[in-house]
């Protein structure tokens, strides 16, 4: 299952970064479409997120992870085309059902954890999932922009290669199941949406470790977001620094991320996130008043081990405190929620920016609010789970 998800997530970064640069060099209106890339390729977070929970409840979601990967195949045949075209409709619509598929990948990949592994295993399972989600962000961004302005055979190469690797992987993990094999699916996805977040609060220690995912989410999307624009524009640096801030970023996650494995000793208990919330505070304030570009990359790094003490602890809450018959529809709507945080961190980013902003204002910002959510975080110690072995 790692290697699946790993290989996916590489495949999706790749294939949207490679776009943006054909989109460079040979569409006219260069900025609307590479923003509607990003659209594409997030919006059916929320839009599929529901559907996505109730069929990981209803099927075995190690075989509904084998069939998403089959089509995942085809979608990758048409990126083949598209790169072979130079298409961008046609790379879009590709893009457009990778998104898709990544959706109603999510609840499976995460929900499938707590069905393999006991509860005491789940933050260190959860860290070496982060760790290879934020290394393949990187490297399929790296990969995909290098390759870009290069011929139709290597990325189509590893486009597909990636996509049969997923399903080769895939087919491989073993089977637990359905958690609710009766469950009546919906394709409504405003009623599924609304639904999912009801799930959500039934429990007030999986909802609350819902929030604080989400919150890292908005952390994530945001540093991500400012780190190429500092650069430019507050130290006139190019790509080559912009892609060394991302490098640094991705380790720290990393780092963050068995570092919160290692405080929960095989517990579950979100005490690791508030330390997170409160270091990323300062360490976001600490950027907004640096001045050298390694002294800031310096304090992104500690920003993102804040990042990654977050990140581990919550999700391994929802997993561990959701009804197993309820978990994939748990994870999905976790998923919703950071989509929705994700889009309001974006959206209000891009206006501040348009307002001419400085990235180090936003920055501040970001660490005034982190030192408030700490204040609002509840870590009082009723929500721990005692440790369990996994199903036979």
């Amino acid at each position: 299952m790692f290697w699946c998800q790993a290989f996916a997530a590489f495949n999706d970064n790749f294939l949207k970064s490679a776009l943006t640069v054909l989109i460079l060099y040979r569409a006219h209106d260069q900025s609307s479409l590479v923003a509607l890339a990003g659209a594409v390729f997030i919006g059916p977070f929320l839009i599929c997120s529901g559907l996505a929970g109730e069929m990981a409840d209803r099927f075995d979601k190690a075989v509904l992870a084998t069939r998403i990967k089959a089509v995942e195949v085809g979608a990758a045949a048409i990126a083949v085309l598209g790169f072979f075209l130079q298409s961008v409709p046609t790379l879009f619509a590709a893009l457009a059902v990778f998104g898709v598929l990544a959706s109603l990948f999510g609840p499976v990949k995460y929900g499938l954890l707590p069905d393999l592994l006991a509860t005491e295993q789940l933050p260190f399972a959860n860290a070496l999932i982060d760790f290879a989600t934020f290394l393949a962000i990187l490297l399929g961004t790296a990969i995909g922009t290098a390759l870009g302005t290069h011929e139709a055979a290597p990325l189509a190469i590893l486009v597909m290669g990636c996509a049969i690797a997923a399903l080769a992987t895939a087919i491989l993990i073993p089977r637990p199941g359905a958690a609710k094999p009766n469950l009546v699916l919906r394709f409504n996805p405003l009623a599924s949406s609304r639904d999912l977040l009801e799930v959500l609060r039934q429990s007030r220690g999986v909802w609350h470790a819902a929030l604080v995912n989400a919150w890292f989410w908005l952390c994530g999307i945001s540093c991500l977001t400012l780190l190429p624009v500092l650069t430019k524009i507050v130290f006139r640096r190019g790509p080559d620094a912009v892609m060394l801030g991302l490098t640094i970023f991705s380790l720290g996650i990393g780092a963050g991320s068995f570092l919160a494995a290692l405080m929960l000793k095989g517990t579950i208990s979100l005490r690791p996130a508030r330390l997170g919330s409160a270091m990323l505070g300062a360490g976001a304030l600490a950027v907004a008043a640096s001045n050298g570009l390694l002294l800031t990359y310096g304090l992104l790094f500690f920003v993102s081990v804040s990042g990654g003490l977050i990140a581990v602890p919550s999700f391994a809450a929802i997993q561990a405190w959701a009804d197993p018959g309820s978990r994939a529809r748990a994870v999905a709507g976790t998923n919703i929620l950071s989509a929705a945080f994700m889009v309001a961190a974006t959206l209000m980013i891009s206006l501040l920016l348009h307002f001419d902003t400085s990235p180090r204002t936003i920055f501040g910002g970001l660490g005034a609010t982190a030192i408030v959510v700490t204040s609002l975080m509840r870590i009082d110690g009723a929500y721990h789970t005692p440790p369990r072995t996994p199903p036979a």
